[in-house]
């Protein structure tokens, strides 16, 4: 048994601070949102929402370190794969992270009910969904990440649940939510789920994870990842610009990030002419093409919020 639940760092490491992007992006997006069509901010709830994501975080990422137990311990290219590492490194068991999370979800649900005592009442129901999409990533009975479905359970968690979370949160409705901006958003997160599977697609066979790199193999995951994010580009500039009113903001957000898709695809069709058979974590080529996958999605949500804030602002 690790002797270290006394200890932050391991605790630290397996939240895996430097994912909050992935949280805090989309709340911030849906706040900007909420911003832009309902003229209201607040600091308070900006506050809350963003423990809310912090929570959530950790929730989330220890039950997957817990679950994955297996498959991190056959993972051996350690670059943005194989989860954690603390429980294969020895640092932290899987029942220790497993009863942590459970302590972080029911936080969740007292800060829900605190948000419920100032007028948010659909935020223990809106909790509910946040904290069961967390568990069945991971776990039975649902255990979309390993049935083939993660990267939908992604789209919907992180391009659609949080930023209506943040919306609701800070305007205390969800009256005059811009739905249909939701698919260019869930769209950009399900293809981050298949670029962040591509390191663990070794692994994940070896253990019948069904990712879709697995399923449809390293060319064809990276081929449709371009795909998905020129259909999510594409899909934000036709359903952002007349809601924005704003041309200038949507070729600042969507122009640079459909450039970067370009030396990605150069980089995935080198690694095919290559046909180098070896891990992501000693393939340039292969981390070139992540990095930009990734920078290109990081350009969009952090423009694409940005301009959000801005024009919220000045309008008020």
């Amino acid at each position: 048994m690790p002797n270290n639940r006394y200890s932050l760092r391991p605790w630290l490491i397996a939240a895996r601070p430097i994912a909050h992007g992935m949280i805090a992006l989309p709340l911030l997006w849906g706040q900007g949102l909420a911003l832009v069509s309902n003229a209201q901010f607040d600091w308070l709830w900006f506050a809350m929402i963003h423990l809310f994501g912090v929570g959530i975080q950790i929730y989330s990422l220890y039950l997957n370190d817990y679950a994955d137990e297996a498959t991190d311990r056959l993972n051996q290219s350690y670059w943005l794969s194989g989860g954690s590492r603390v429980i294969p490194d020895g640092q932290l068991s899987g029942r220790q992270l497993y009863f942590a999370s459970l302590v972080v979800v029911f936080g969740l649900f007292l800060l829900s009910a605190v948000a419920y005592q100032y007028g948010r009442n659909a935020m223990p129901a809106l909790t509910c969904l946040a904290a069961f999409l967390g568990w069945s990533y991971s776990l039975a009975p649902i255990k979309s990440s390993y049935q083939g479905y993660g990267e939908l359970h992604q789209a919907i968690s992180c391009g659609v649940v949080l930023p209506v979370i943040a919306f609701y949160m800070q305007s205390g409705s969800l009256a005059n939510f811009p739905w249909l901006l939701l698919f260019p958003t869930g769209l950009l997160f399900f293809a981050g789920n298949i670029v962040t599977a591509l390191p663990d697609q070794a692994s994940d066979a070896q253990s019948n994870k069904q990712s879709y790199p697995v399923r449809h193999g390293h060319g064809q995951a990276q081929h449709d990842a371009i795909i998905m994010l020129v259909i999510a580009y594409a899909l934000g500039v036709l359903l952002y610009a007349p809601w924005s009113d704003s041309w200038l903001g949507t070729f600042v957000i969507f122009a640079p990030a459909f450039l970067l898709l370009l030396p990605a695809q150069r980089a995935k069709q080198a690694r095919a002419q290559d046909a180098i058979k070896s891990s992501v974590g000693s393939n340039d080529l292969d981390k070139r093409f992540i990095l930009l996958l990734t920078l290109s999605q990081a350009w969009v949500m952090t423009l694409w919020t940005g301009w959000l804030f801005w024009d919220g602002v000045t309008a008020l």
